[in-house]
């Protein structure tokens, strides 16, 4: 562990870890769904069926909570120019591995089996290898375009190359930035930031004028520990009864809203908005990683349990997780257009294995992360063999 390194909070790692397992089933109903098939029927219970926020900005909020930790550090021992290499390294891998995922994905569109004209084109794919293929690769290589699932690694890409100077902001005036990012949000909301970025308008990606504040607002957390500073300053009963209501409501309106939606058409119920992050869907969010880190067991025992242990995994190597799923849920959803089948059992098993398969994934990759090639393969001998082989060579016994 390097001098800058920072303590993983296995709480931390495993929210990550669930949040890109729902991220993970979630593509995989979103695409189903897309086929229109009569027999359709989400069999996932996740964050984004049960309230007004989704996993997407958990990811989001944790990247840059653990970024102002790392970054944090980085600065503190080696200044301000080795931080931003170490972000422009780390935004300059994310923009490589998402471009691999891409050709990954679109090698495995084109095997038997899983190919299907109708994935491609819903996915838009298809704009990759037809007529418009130079201008559409031009486009996503400068992050103007993305197919499903591969705008939020461009989102990180940015975010990740300003995240030094918002620390560097922070450390003079931390409520600045934060109003400086909130009003960014708010000329989203205002239909006012189209001006500054039209193209983001014509787009449905991620907009980082809009996401940035949930990105400023997890390394502003990292960076005041902000979890920390409630479980001193308030009892949990407390914060999960309160936050828990919330949450409660929420989703009571949700429910109501998709029965009766006439019924509740002046609330303005909201569903998830990648686009502009609203308002409702921001506060459900903030009041909703406020719950789950007050839930989640924090004890050594729970932790070291392997179900806890498998998740917490995927969540430390959420990189590569996440391109995995991406690259899984394309591959599962062309198996399933050749079956003809979108059914609640198909769907089921499909996302079992998604999931099995991250969960195994992750220590894979830690483990030749930790090039073990580089160990010796024959362990030092005891003290005692030494001692022995050594009288055996004194210079008396040499020949």
């Amino acid at each position: 562990m390097s001098n800058d390194s920072v303590r993983r909070d296995g709480a931390i790692d495993f929210v990550r870890g669930a949040g890109i397992l729902m991220i993970a089933v979630d593509h995989l109903a979103y695409l189903a769904e897309k086929f229109n098939t009569p027999d359709f029927i989400n069999p996932f219970i996740t964050w984004i069926r049960i309230g007004w926020s989704s996993a997407a900005e958990f990811f989001v909020f944790f990247s840059g909570y653990l970024t102002g930790l790392v970054y944090a550090k980085t600065l503190q021992v080696h200044g301000p120019g080795m931080m931003w290499a170490r972000a422009g390294q780390r935004s300059w891998h994310i923009y490589v591995v998402n471009l691999l995922t891409l050709c990954a994905v679109f090698a495995v569109l084109h095997v038997p089996g899983f190919s299907n004209a109708q994935l491609a084109r819903i996915t838009e794919i298809d704009s990759l290898f037809d007529y418009r293929a130079a201008s559409s690769l031009m486009a996503f290589l400068e992050l103007r375009f993305a197919p499903f699932f591969f705008e939020i690694l461009g989102l990180y890409v940015v975010l990740l190359l300003v995240a030094p100077a918002i620390l560097l902001a922070a450390r003079f005036n931390s409520m600045l930035v934060l109003a400086a990012s909130f009003a960014l949000w708010a000329l989203v909301q205002l239909d006012l930031a189209d001006s500054i970025t039209p193209h983001l308008a014509a787009t449905r990606s991620f907009n980082p004028l809009a996401w940035q504040l949930i990105f400023v607002l997890g390394m502003l957390g990292g960076t005041h520990r902000i979890f920390d500073r409630i479980r001193e300053r308030f009892q949990q009963r407390s914060v999960l009864m309160v936050t828990g209501g919330l949450l409660l409501l929420a989703l009571a309106l949700k429910i109501v809203d998709r029965v009766a939606p006439d019924s509740l058409s002046a609330l303005h119920v909201p569903d998830t908005d990648k686009l502009s992050l609203g308002p409702l869907q921001l506060v459900h969010f903030l009041v909703s990683v406020v719950f789950v880190m007050q839930i989640v067991p924090r004890t050594h025992a729970v932790q070291q349990h392997i179900v806890f242990r498998a998740v917490a995994g995927v969540g430390r190597r959420s990189l590569d997780c996440f391109c995995l799923s991406t690259l899984l849920v394309y591959g599962a959803v062309g198996l399933l257009v050749q079956s003809g089948s979108f059914d609640v059992l198909s769907l089921s098993i499909a996302g079992a294995i998604i999931v099995v398969l991250l969960c195994a994934a992750a220590p894979a990759v830690e483990w030749i992360d930790g090039k073990p090639w580089r160990a010796s393969k024959r362990a030092p001998a005891p003290v005692e063999e030494y001692k022995h082989v050594s009288s055996q060579l004194s210079p008396r016994n040499v020949p």
